[in-house]
C-alpha cells in the first residue's frame, strides 16, 4: 500500500510539472462548470468539477490538462485538483488526443477537498495545453453529408423514409439520458426534441419490471421496440426478459447470460432485434435473435458460433452476416440463422468489433439477400464504405468514410425503409452523424 501511495503521489506529481510547463492557452475557453458528488470505484463518496472546454483559435491542442482551486466565500483556497478532457462517460481520452479548432470537450477534474466543512463559493478553473499543428478538415464523399458535428452519436430510429431521430450521449446510459434530436432529410436541420418514450422511465416501470435493487434500472439496457408496444431488457444477473411498455406481461427470453456483457439491442421491424454481447475490444461477439414477444428466432448464444464484429442482421431477423473462418477461411459469411446454412461472400480480414456491422439489402420474389453494405480499412488503414453483390460476386469501393475510432470508440449505422439511405452514428470524441446517399454514390454492380 505505502508503494502504491508513492507511485500515485510521483504520478500527480509530475502531472503538476508538467502543467507547470505548458501555456494557458487563450483560446480555450471553459463553460458549464458544475461541482458532482458521486461514488468511486469502491462505493467511497468523491467530489469532481465537470465542464466543457472549447477551442476558439485555429491551432490544435494536445496534452490538455486542467488545473482546479476552489475558495469559499471569505476566499481562502479550500479545495485542489488537476483534471483531464473525457469522453461523454467520463472516460479519459487517449494519450494523443488534440482538441481540433471549433470543437468542445468535457473535462473531469477530480476536487481535492483542503477542508472538509468549506463550502465551495467560487471555482478557479486554468487549462493547459500544447499548440500544435491541426488536422486537415476531411474531405466528404458525394452523397456524405455531415448531419451533427464534434457531438457523440450512439443510437438512430428511422421514423419514416425521410425522417429519423437521432441521441447523443454516453453509450452506457439508458435511452432516456441521452439528449435526443428529430431531423428530416428535406430540411436538413437537426431539432431537439424528447424520445417518445422518456416519460415511460418511472420508478413505477422499474418497480413492475422489478429492477429496484441500487443501479438495476442503469444496468438493465431497456430499450422500446420502436414499432411496437413492448420493451426488452435485462435483470441484474442478465437475464434476458421482454414486458409490455407498462412493464407488465413479462416474458422469460433466456437465462444463463450473466458470464455475457450486453453490448447492444439492434432493431428490425416488426418489433425483432439482434442482442450482442462482448467484453472488450478484441474479444468475440456473441448474438442472438428474437422478437419482443420473448419467441427466439435464432438458437442461444451459445449455440451460434461467435463473430468478429457485431453481426449485420436482416429486416426479418434471420439471416445474418458474420466475419471469421467458418469452414471456408477468414472472410464475411452469410448465415440463416434458422437453418444453420452457411455461404462464404468474400475473403477479408474484418475490422475490430467498434466498426458499424453489416448492413443486409434483399430483393425478389424469394427475398434473397443482394446486397451487403460493410465498413472495411483500406490498405492504408482508413475506413471505406463497401458494397457486396452477392448477385455478381463482387465486393465494390463506393466511399471513404468520415470516421477515425480508437479501441474504446464505437460506430453503428442503420438503413432507412426504403434502403436508400444510410445513417451512421460514431460514439466517439470527433463524433457525430453523418447520411450517406447511396442513390449519389456509385451504383453496386460492376
Amino acid at each position: 500500500m505505502t508503494r502504491l501511495l508513492t507511485v500515485i503521489c510521483t504520478l500527480f506529481v509530475l502531472t503538476l510539472s508538467a502543467a507547470a510547463q505548458q501555456d494557458s492557452p487563450a483560446d480555450l475557453t471553459l463553460s458549464e462548470l458544475e461541482t458532482v458528488e458521486t461514488v468511486g470505484d469502491f462505493g467511497q463518496p468523491i467530489s469532481q468539477v465537470r465542464g466543457v472546454v472549447t477551442n476558439d483559435g485555429e491551432a490544435a491542442y494536445a496534452n490538455l490538462s486542467f488545473s482546479l482551486a476552489a475558495f469559499d466565500r471569505a476566499d481562502t483556497q479550500v479545495g485542489e485538483g488537476i483534471g483531464y478532457a473525457v469522453d461523454a462517460c467520463g472516460a479519459g481520452l487517449v494519450f494523443d488526443y488534440a482538441l481540433q479548432p471549433g470543437e468542445s470537450q468535457p473535462f473531469l477534474i477530480p476536487l481535492e477537498r483542503l477542508d472538509e466543512n468549506a463550502r465551495i463559493d467560487r471555482l478557479d478553473v486554468t487549462p493547459f495545453a500544447d499548440a500544435i499543428d491541426p488536422l486537415p478538415v476531411p474531405e466528404l464523399a458525394d452523397g456524405v453529408t455531415r448531419i451533427a458535428a464534434d457531438q457523440e452519436a450512439v443510437s438512430v430510429e428511422w421514423v419514416d423514409a425521410n425522417s429519423l431521430r437521432f441521441g447523443i450521449g454516453c453509450r452506457a446510459d439508458l435511452f432516456s439520458e441521452w439528449a435526443w434530436f428529430v431531423y428530416n432529410v428535406r430540411n436538413q436541420t437537426p431539432t431537439p426534441r424528447a424520445h417518445p418514450y422518456a416519460d415511460a422511465v418511472t420508478p413505477e416501470l422499474a418497480e413492475n419490471l422489478l429492477l429496484t435493487q441500487p443501479g438495476a434500472f442503469d444496468h438493465s439496457a431497456l430499450s422500446f421496440a420502436p414499432d411496437g408496444d413492448r420493451v426488452v431488457y435485462q435483470d441484474p444477473i442478465n437475464t434476458f426478459l421482454t414486458a409490455g411498455q407498462q412493464g407488465f406481461g413479462r416474458r422469460l427470453l433466456y437465462l444463463n447470460l450473466s458470464r455475457f456483457s450486453l453490448q447492444g439491442i439492434y432493431w428490425q421491424p416488426d418489433e425483432r432485434f439482434l442482442a450482442y454481447y462482448y467484453g472488450a475490444y478484441g474479444d468475440p461477439v456473441y448474438y442472438f435473435t428474437a422478437t419482443a414477444e420473448a419467441v427466439p428466432i435464432s438458437p442461444f448464444v451459445d449455440d451460434n458460433q461467435p463473430s468478429i464484429t457485431v453481426p449485420g442482421v436482416s429486416r426479418d431477423a434471420r439471416r445474418v452476416v458474420v466475419t471469421g473462418d467458418f469452414g471456408d477461411g477468414l472472410g464475411y459469411y452469410l448465415h440463416v440463422v434458422t437453418n444453420n446454412f452457411f455461404e462464404k461472400l468474400f475473403d477479408a480480414t474484418p475490422p475490430g468489433n467498434n466498426y458499424p456491422s453489416p448492413l443486409l439489402l434483399s430483393g425478389g420474389e424469394d427475398d434473397l439477400i443482394t446486397r451487403v453494405y460493410l465498413a472495411l480499412d483500406d490498405e492504408n488503414g482508413e475506413p471505406r464504405l463497401y458494397c457486396f453483390n452477392r448477385e455478381q460476386s463482387a465486393l465494390i469501393d463506393l466511399a471513404p468514410l468520415p470516421f477515425r475510432l480508437s479501441t474504446a470508440e464505437r460506430a453503428q449505422w442503420w438503413l432507412s425503409p426504403d434502403d436508400r439511405r444510410i445513417a451512421l452514428a460514431v460514439s466517439a470524441a470527433r463524433g457525430g452523424l453523418w447520411m450517406i446517399d447511396l442513390e449519389v454514390l456509385p451504383s453496386c454492380h460492376i
